[in-house]
């Protein structure tokens, strides 16, 4: 399913024109209807400089471009100055446990954005319910955390921490005690999980409403406890990890016991006035597990303690979607919810919402009252306010590579391939570029494709100028393969992003222009960044002449026939094969190592498994491929001999810097450096995040 598109087409309705004052004091005073349908289709409605604006016979007129999104909702004694939440990550630590800057910058950044709540991620309540290492909650560290409320009220958002406590998902190595569950087990960690006991229930429910009175004193306006996502009080929920026969399993009702316990613990602890939130996951998804009916039941019960529920799904693959899954696959277990009759607090749908399009439709036609962002906002933190302003066109799409659960938190910031600034705040400033440079320079970039797209954006914006030489007649470079993917909606947006911001910017771009030496001396940049890719490594194979690279299938106008072969199990054949695969062809995909795709880490893997499962793709590994023939690829496995057939054979074995045009013209400026693929061959982070660093580097001297 395509992302829905974004547009200013749907702004002007007439129900919005008819709501202005403005508009329809005018429209009374020329009692002219005829003139309302005109300007319901745009028709006599002209840009006004300022974004958001128009002009109609003189006037300027604002017309809020999503007024269900931005549309002000009283949560208890908080007022939410528009229905987007910044949704918890735990993907951010410091090693102390209190905030550094580092973390101050990234939390303050969501909230400048323009969200209305900015979360503090995984914040565990107590000894044994440690997934990671989280904030400490000490009274030592009360002045820290109130300056990391503080940052968040100076952009009149409302400042929450998310209560965690993992259950038997607990890491030995981050809790002192022991582990405990609903029941006695041994976890996915190798440790020993103990059944819980009425004490240890007691003790939970009394750290949770403890940790509540902690961030209401260290400033924070409400707080969000999260009972979804396999933790602690999802597995007492869950029919599939509590198998208690006492009173607080069985039934729904026994097992909802302990968490409506933990909820009215809380409530007592902070008193009748403070906004209190919950985080549930509305279905397991799975045979034998809660569903969204049961769910509503729950937060039915629930609701007597806590003021709004976030609605987000039990499986790492579902709530941590990539880009191979739907758009906003939860939303029908938040309108489910929502929408049962028994539900009477706000309801905030969560789970890959990514454009505010698709956020207006959800809350206007009633699936839900607000949505929660998460990586949305890591790849573009003002998506609120660029939405507000109808900037939508310069939101930084997301891609859902999920590169950003794979940054190892505890060593440095975490990584968006999109977003370079992200937790890197402290360093470089809140904007979208990093200020002018004190010199202005001529900027040569030659190649057309992320990393030479970035560099040229960031140069631009910084005040020098830009001359962008692309050979092709588009820019694009590789990410051009995804006009024609199946399966890569995501990159394409953020491909097409890039396009429009070069378009839109003072660069200069030459198509069809080779950069030669001779063109170079003719330009007289002072600075050259070469970002001309990678090329294809050809595997030593024989007859391997019989065969392309696995990119000619989306570049090249050919057929390529029902039955294909690909040497080459890594992350690009995997996917090129899932693409095959999806629009109707036979694929079987050879790969030499005991795994496809090693180079993807845990959370991707999981969807990408799903995703190449559910298509059926062929996939054999432990595979040396010794003759590629007429018909189909000769390999070797486990000692025997076989032929995989395919009328087409494609290779994907790996690729090597494109650098000879770095060689080329190494001298034909003070400076010249080569960035991205051209540099070192790597995933699109690599390529955005080369770009935007060596734009920063112009004009230092």
């Amino acid at each position: 399913m395509r992302p829905p598109r974004e547009s200013l087409c749907g702004v002007l309705k007439l129900q919005i024109l008819l709501s202005n004052p403005i508009i329809s004091g005018i429209i009374r005073k020329r009692r002219a209807m005829r003139q309302i349908k005109t300007i319901a289709g745009i028709g006599v409605l002209s840009r006004a400089p300022l974004r958001g604006f128009f002009t109609w016979e003189g006037c300027l007129v604002y017309a809020q471009p999503y007024p269900n999104l931005f549309k002000p909702l009283k949560v208890r004694e908080l007022t939410l100055k528009n229905r987007i939440m910044s949704a918890p990550n735990m993907l951010f630590r410091t090693a102390s446990g209190k905030p550094d800057d580092y973390y101050i910058g990234y939390i303050e950044h969501k909230a400048r954005g323009g969200a209305a709540i900015v979360n503090l991620g995984e914040c565990p309540v107590c000894d044994g319910g440690c997934h990671t290492p989280g904030p400490v909650m000490d009274f030592e560290f009360l002045p820290e955390w109130s300056e990391v409320a503080a940052a968040i009220h100076e952009h009149n958002a409302i400042a929450s921490v998310e209560l965690t406590h993992a259950g038997q998902k607990a890491k030995p190595q981050y809790n002192k005690g022991g582990l405990y569950g609903p029941c006695e087990t041994v976890n996915a960690y190798g440790a020993r999980v103990r059944a819980m006991t009425l004490e240890d229930m007691e003790r939970v429910a009394d750290s949770c409403a403890a940790a509540a009175e902690y961030w209401f004193l260290a400033g924070f306006d409400t707080v969000l406890l999260h009972f979804g996502h396999g933790w602690l009080f999802a597995q007492f929920l869950s029919p599939m990890t509590n198998k208690r026969t006492d009173e607080f399993g069985g039934s729904l009702e026994n097992r909802m016991r302990f968490p409506l316990m933990t909820l009215k613990r809380v409530r007592e602890r902070v008193g009748p006035n403070k906004a209190v939130m919950l985080r549930i996951s509305g279905s397991e998804r799975t045979p034998g597990g809660f569903d969204a009916v049961d769910m509503a039941e729950f937060v039915s019960r629930a609701q007597e303690y806590v003021d709004l529920v976030e609605v987000s799904v039990e499986g790492l693959p579902n709530f941590f979607a990539n880009t191979f899954e739907p758009w906003g696959q939860n939303v029908d277990l938040a309108e489910t919810i929502r929408k049962s009759g028994k539900v009477h607090i706000p309801v905030f749908a969560l789970g890959s919402i990514l454009a505010p399009d698709q956020a207006e439709e959800i809350i206007a036609s009633g699936k839900a009252d607000g949505v929660s962002m998460s990586r949305a906002l890591i790849a573009d933190p003002y998506l609120p306010l660029k939405s507000m302003c109808a900037k939508t066109d310069d939101i930084r799409p997301c891609i859902r590579c999920l590169t950003c659960t794979e940054s190892d938190n505890l060593k440095r910031h975490f990584i968006c391939s999109v977003n370079p600034l992200i937790s890197r705040e402290s360093r470089l400033g809140f904007g979208d570029d990093a200020g002018k440079a004190k010199f202005r320079k001529r900027v040569l970039i030659v190649g057309g494709g992320p990393a030479g797209m970035q560099a040229a954006i960031t140069a631009s914006e910084r005040g020098h100028e830009v001359i962008l030489c692309e050979k092709k007649d588009r820019l694009g470079g590789m990410l051009s393969f995804t006009d024609r993917d199946s399966l890569k909606h995501d990159l394409h947006r953020f491909k097409d992003y890039l396009v429009h911001q070069v378009g839109k910017s003072a660069v200069r771009v030459m198509l069809n222009t080779e950069a030669t030496p001779e063109l170079v001396e003719r330009l007289k940049p002072d600075h050259i960044i070469v970002a001309t890719g990678a090329i294809p490594i050809v595997p030593d194979i024989p007859g391997i002449e019989r065969a392309r690279h696995v990119t000619e299938i989306y570049f090249g106008p050919e057929d390529f026939g029902d039955d294909i072969v690909i040497i080459g199990g890594g992350l690009v054949g995997i996917e090129a094969g899932m693409h095959l695969k999806n629009i109707g062809k036979n694929v079987t995909v050879l790969e030499m190592q005991d795994t496809y795709a090693p180079e993807t880490k845990m959370v991707y893997r999981a969807g990408l498994v799903r995703k190449l499962e559910k298509l059926g793709l062929e996939v054999i590994t432990g595979a040396r491929c010794v003759e590629v023939l007429g018909d189909g690829v000769k390999y070797l496995k486990g000692g025997g001999e076989y032929v995989a057939k395919g009328r087409t054979i494609l290779y994907a074995v790996g690729m090597k810097p494109n650098e000879q045009p770095y060689f080329d013209l190494y001298d034909k400026a003070p400076v010249v450096q080569h960035i991205g693929d051209c540099l070192k061959p790597g995933k699109v982070d690599g390529a955005v995040h080369s770009g935007f660093f060596a734009a920063l580097d112009i004009g230092v001297v």
